[in-house]
């Protein structure tokens, strides 16, 4: 860059722009006040003081956008709008998250003083609303302002709090952004060996993490170590990585950063032409955007090429800009090393003067920096924080293995667990075998008393044993009465081995409970039949009044339940009723046991149906409902899997809605 360019007409220059940004300022300034007080009005017209909380919110997420793009006035305007639509709610959330976000754009425009103050109020209504989670990043964000401002007591203090809360709430990525602001702070401490180590252990929870932004932080940071170090082949390394990512990552102020850092590099390693190169990368972007801090630091960089190119005059040109930005910001430290270059170019070039009056300023400020309480308290809180890092590995250590002990003692429950297993899938094979025996007896029961029934039917009217069966007919019938008999069994027999799968020590009783209730309702519609005078249809409505009392009665609870029964379909099939029957009997047995939680009375509805070609059934309870989706209630539940599995067996369709109670809507081809 020419630095003639910077010299034409400077005076001339400097009171033009100093007239336009005046009368452009106070034009901006009243018509944003009209601005603020139309938005006010139109906010107002919200009915309720949650919809402005709400809108409020949606620009403070709006303004942040805003000034991590270094879009200030907008940022700020919008998080004015928001502080006056506040002020008549004085909502304590909406006001910890305003003055967080207000700090952090004062931090993005270097304004750190007020980026302090307004993290201050935050903390007060974090603190209210015991935001754990708010006051450490508030803290970390606090404390990186503090170093920005040369308060390294204070700025550490900050980092404490702000790694204690995030210990607390185990934030890997918040410890991490920690150790990389307190290796910033090391770093200024001359305390490079240990800033190092902050660097690599951020650097490797930032990998872990895929948070590339951090990653760039923490190689830029090490790259200006090994500078520093002079060890430009390392510094080198981190630093073009550092570029690299942030070219990928398309931000164009932590880019200008890094071309910046780049540039320095040139500059110790006498290589000018690269050094001129990359900070005039850096000032192209730093120019765009309303911080002279920024370009403060480009300034400084600017003057120590010329330096080192031995071209005083340059040099002291741009520093002389740096210590004038540094001087009206009022940061003491980079004022004091600003007038400490300027001393020395002006020795160089023979000003003797003015390099002493530079001189003594140096060492004015520099005894103002120095302070012996400060300096043993800031040591005091950097052996707290080394302290309480230590203390997290320990724990950490400790807690692997108290997992070790936890993963020995589960095998040695899921052995026990096996052989236990083993045991109870013998009771439930004896079990089974004895059911399969008790069914087969009970239908041969009622097979023989069917068949008393039918012969004192023929004896008592000549009509019936004029349209009495043949042998023939007989034989057919009796074939499809033991087909049905082996198709139920082998139902038992799925839905017994399923619910095997769901069975342990603890709920036995309880599954083998279900499993029999599965049965009954099975075989309450045999009963049925061979008790009615069709043995192939049975009436729907009588079935399930007595079904839902057999598993009322089941369920030994002190719950006062009225069923509510809608029934207009009279006669099914036993193909359709078996499974219909097995959908209702889940869906009751689930209502008795969860839906009625502390309550003593309840009530379960049933509405049956046909609708054109379809039948509609919809069971419906007044229980407490639950919030989960159907594949969440579905999960690790014999019961719920069964309602959908003989759903799609009727080739019906289900829908389940669980907002006040649970409602079943079934939708199946006609049902014969």
């Amino acid at each position: 860059m020419n630095g003639a360019f910077f010299k034409t007409n400077r005076g001339q220059l400097r009171w033009f722009l100093f007239a336009v940004m005046c009368v452009y300022g106070s034009f901006a300034l009243s018509n944003k006040s009209t601005i603020i007080d139309d938005d006010i009005i139109s906010i107002e017209n919200l009915p309720t003081n949650q919809e402005k909380i709400q809108t409020a919110f949606q620009y403070i997420e709006e303004a942040k956008i805003l000034y991590q793009n270094h879009q200030y006035d907008s940022s700020f305007y919008l998080l004015n709008l928001v502080e006056k639509i506040n002020k008549p709610i004085q909502s304590p959330q909406l006001n910890a998250s305003l003055y967080y976000a207000k700090g952090r754009a004062h931090y993005f425009k270097n304004q750190h003083k007020k980026a302090v103050e307004n993290y201050g109020i935050a903390v007060q209504f974090q603190n209210e609303i015991k935001d754990t989670a708010g006051l450490a990043k508030t803290y970390n964000a606090m404390g990186v302002s503090m170093k920005h401002r040369g308060e390294y007591y204070e700025a550490v203090k900050a980092l404490n709090r702000s790694l204690e809360f995030y210990h607390y709430i185990r934030d890997n990525k918040g410890i991490a952004l920690v150790e990389l602001n307190m290796g910033n702070i090391l770093k200024k401490l001359g305390k490079t060996k240990q800033a190092k180590q902050k660097y690599l252990n951020a650097l490797n929870v930032f990998r872990v993490l895929n948070m590339e932004a951090n990653q760039a932080s923490c190689l830029n940071n090490l790259g200006n170590l090994y500078k520093n170090e002079k060890n430009y082949d390392s510094a080198y390394y981190y630093l073009s990585r550092t570029v690299e990512m942030r070219e990928k990552l398309d931000d164009e102020i932590l880019l200008s950063f890094a071309y910046h850092n780049m540039a320095n590099l040139y500059s110790r390693m006498h290589v000018f032409d690269s050094a001129l190169f990359y900070i005039d990368a850096s000032h192209t972007i730093k120019s765009k955007y309303d911080n002279p801090l920024h370009l403060a630091g480009d300034y400084t960089t600017y003057g120590s090429i010329y330096a080192k190119m031995e071209n005083w005059e340059q040099a002291i040109y741009f520093y002389q800009r740096c210590f004038d930005i540094e001087d009206s910001v009022g940061y003491i430290e980079n004022k004091m090393e600003v007038a400490k270059d300027l001393a020395t170019v002006y020795y160089e070039n023979e000003n003797y003067r003015q390099s002493a009056e530079k001189y003594y300023l140096y060492f004015e400020l520099f005894d103002s920096l120095s302070s012996g309480k400060k300096s043993s308290l800031l040591q005091n809180e950097l052996s707290q924080y080394e302290y309480f890092t230590d203390s997290i590995k320990n724990e950490q250590i400790r807690l692997k293995k108290e997992l070790e002990l936890a993963q020995n003692e589960k095998t040695k429950i899921e052995t026990d667990s096996n052989e236990k297993r083993l045991y109870y899938m013998l009771v439930i094979l004896v079990l089974l075998f004895l059911m399969i025996v008790y069914f087969l007896i009970s239908t041969r029961k009622r097979l023989t008393r069917t068949n008393e029934y039918r012969a004192v039917l023929q004896m008592q009217n000549e009509e019936l044993r004029q349209t009495l069966i043949s042998k023939e007919e007989k034989e057919i019938l009796l074939k499809e009465i033991h087909h049905r008999v082996k198709n139920n069994l082998q139902i038992i027999n799925s839905l017994i081995r399923l619910q095997s799968n769901f069975m342990n020590e603890g709920n036995f009783q309880e599954k083998l409970m279900e499993t029999e209730n599965r049965i009954r309702s099975m075989g309450l519609i045999h009963e049925k039949l061979y008790k009615g005078s069709d043995l192939a249809r049975l009436s729907i409505h009588s079935y399930l009044e007595e079904l839902s009392i057999n598993i009322l009665e089941s369920y030994e609870n002190h719950i006062k339940i009225s069923f509510k029964f809608d029934v207009a379909q009279q006669q099914l099939g036993i193909d359709s009723l078996i499974s219909l029957g097995l959908i209702i009997n889940e869906i009751l047995s689930n209502s008795l046991k969860y839906a009625f939680f502390d309550r003593e009375e309840g009530s379960i509805s049933l509405q049956l149906y046909s609708e054109g070609d379809q039948s509609i059934l919809k069971v419906w309870d007044d229980g407490i409902g639950a919030d989960l989706s159907p594949e969440e209630l579905r999960e690790d539940s014999l019961g719920m899997d069964l309602i959908w599995s003989l759903t799609d067996q009727l080739d019906g369709t289900v829908s389940l809605d669980t907002t006040k109670g649970f409602f079943y809507d079934f939708k199946f081809p006609l049902l014969k």
